[in-house]
């Protein structure tokens, strides 16, 4: 039996097991895998999609503003609205860190300054809109701010030439189960602190809470073992992989 095999036959098992995981339970990240760095076509995908999304919303927020306020320069409303923009991928971003930290070790890793580097983007758009008022700076600063707020948690690269649909789902639902793991332990525990009798009501928190601990604990460790599987390391990784 090969691992691809086995490895759809552990999750089916975990879906008979755990069917509540795999409802409702959506993760905001890696709706797209493409494979080495530049995947053809595919890597347009999210610049369009953020295009359509959020440049037209912030032509709307312009417009709503200059109705509002007239007397506000043309400039000056349009970097609000780019600014607006740039907070909402700010707030979301912290959601969507949050969900990859506790349901895949490997793009943690490689994602978690992501808020700091977006925060620095607002500060210079700060410093543009006070200072500078530049169009082209506010365009690449708003460039930026795209890439780092959406397009990097849309799409997931660096995946081998060789992996599949099929593994990518895979990946994908044993995050879900992991997450849902995480959500499931810390229901637990607040559960634990709110109980004030002891006994078996107790005793039966602190063995729940140590069941989905464990399987969080197991899941997050199937998860990086299929990332090692289906994905090179880094991109320095990768690059060596193409020179051979």
């Amino acid at each position: 039996m090969t691992q691809n095999k086995q490895a759809v036959l552990f999750l089916q098992q975990l879906k008979l097991q755990y069917p509540a995981a795999f409802k409702r339970n959506y993760l905001l990240y890696s709706m797209l895998k493409t494979q080495g760095i530049l995947d053809e076509l595919k890597e347009l995908l999210p610049w369009i999609i953020a295009a359509m999304i959020f440049v037209s919303l912030s032509m709307s927020i312009h417009q709503a503003i200059q109705y509002y306020f007239p007397s506000m320069s043309d400039f000056r409303s349009n970097s609000i609205a780019v600014l607006s923009i740039m907070l909402f991928f700010m707030l979301a971003v912290l959601v969507v860190i949050k969900q990859i930290k506790h349901s895949s070790i490997s793009l943690y890793k490689s994602l978690k300054n992501t808020p700091f580097k977006l925060a620095v983007v607002i500060l210079l758009q700060l410093l543009n809109i006070a200072f500078l008022q530049s169009q082209f700076v506010q365009s690449v600063l708003f460039f930026f701010a795209i890439s780092f707020g959406f397009v990097r948690f849309y799409k997931e690269n660096l995946f081998k030439g060789e992996s599949s649909s099929e593994q990518y789902y895979v990946l994908q639902e044993t995050r879900r189960i992991c997450y849902w793991s995480y959500k499931q332990m810390l229901k637990a525990q607040f559960k634990l602190k709110l109980c004030t009798a002891s006994g078996t009501k107790q005793i039966q928190l602190k063995e729940e809470f140590t069941k989905f601990q464990t399987l969080h604990i197991q899941m997050l460790h199937h998860e990086n073992q299929l990332c090692k599987k289906l994905k090179h390391k880094n991109v320095e990784n990768y690059l060596d992989e193409l020179m051979k």
